[in-house]
């Protein structure tokens, strides 16, 4: 269990790590790297909500189509 949660930590360590040098490329400093990343953090709840209702609806549609069969007309 211990060597599952040093893992995922460590995974999120990097991913840190390299957005933060991805915007130090773009932004040619650490101090608006960070503010980006600020904004960034900043919008994802919104973005992952915006998605994850998307997604949802999209499988309700899926759901009320199989629900009424086929639409084949040419019976």
């Amino acid at each position: 269990m211990g060597k599952i949660i040093t893992s995922v930590l460590a995974l999120v360590c990097l991913v840190f790590l390299v957005t933060l040098g991805f915007f130090y490329i773009q932004e040619g400093s650490f101090e608006a790297a960070g503010a980006r990343m600020d904004g960034v953090l900043t919008d994802l709840p919104e973005d992952t909500a915006r998605a994850a209702s998307d997604t949802a609806d999209s499988a309700s549609e899926v759901i009320e189509d199989i629900a009424d069969g086929p639409d084949d007309e040419n019976r």
